[in-house]
């Protein structure tokens, strides 16, 4: 890779708080990076060539449930213009649509109510678009040297993938997950019109997370998933056909499970 060269990771919704881990981990280790030749790294674009942790291509997690980040080759054209320089690198975080659709659903049911997911589930399986659009779209717009798919990575997955040259450290805790009864009940506090202080959602999530969880608030039937992840195995093959495109940091060929 070129020392000019604009490294982007995607961050998008559904991944919790990847991209902001990525960003601390990129932050702090600015002097690996310049000695690895990488540039600074960057929140969004710049002209100058760096490592980019950018999270408003693809939009919120909203845009994902309404023709899946529809909205994405636009704003790539538009990041695109704006940074003026060959992209070396395009890491794009992935999951499977039925375990995505869920957690775009449960990030947006923590801020505010939402329609029950099972009323939406019917429109979400009938949505044509899906990741082989929206990755190939963000090819062709950002034309990267290479382009890495992780499924569902780990921060230092995702390091190792953007900055291999750096061998930056990543965090190994991640953030519990918002327990379903604790969201049940924001949903009920939202149909009220009740949005409690910060604090006291504190002790409202930790309580829940000493609760038993019942059957999850937002997941497709058995079938409907098993469909959406032959979907998704699909797309990544299709993916993976495209020039310089591969699954995971290692440059080695992935096998795919059967289902």
């Amino acid at each position: 890779m070129r020392t000019t060269d604009h490294h982007v990771f995607l961050s998008m919704p559904g991944t919790g708080t990847l991209g902001a881990i990525l960003a601390r981990s990129l932050a702090t280790g600015q002097a690996a990076l310049g000695a690895a030749g990488l540039g600074k790294a960057v929140l969004g674009p710049v002209a100058s060539g760096g490592v980019h942790v950018d999270e408003t291509i693809c939009g919120r997690a909203a845009a994902g449930m309404e023709g899946f980040f529809p909205l994405a080759e636009a704003r790539a054209f538009a990041f695109a213009r704006k940074i003026r320089g060959p992209v070396g690198r395009l890491v794009l975080p992935m999951l499977p649509l039925d375990a995505l659709y869920p957690r775009l659903w449960r990030a947006q049911a923590a801020r505010r109510e939402m329609p029950a997911f099972d009323e939406l589930a019917p429109h979400l399986l009938a949505e044509p678009r899906g990741w082989f659009d929206l990755a190939s779209e963000l090819i062709a717009t950002l034309a990267p040297r290479e382009t890495i798919l992780l499924v569902d990575p780990t921060p230092a997955e995702a390091l190792a993938a953007l900055v291999p040259e750096a061998e930056l450290a990543a965090p190994a805790s991640v953030e519990p997950e918002l327990p379903d009864t604790a969201l049940a009940m924001l949903q009920r506090l939202h149909r009220s019109g009740i949005t409690l202080p910060a604090r006291q959602l504190s002790r409202l999530v930790a309580f829940h997370l000493r609760q038993p969880q019942p059957a999850p608030i937002a997941a497709f039937s058995e079938l409907d998933a098993a469909r959406l992840r032959r979907q998704f195995a699909a797309d990544l093959d299709q993916l993976t056909g495209l020039p310089c495109v591969r699954v995971g940091a290692a440059p080695q060929p992935v096998v795919l499970a059967a289902e």
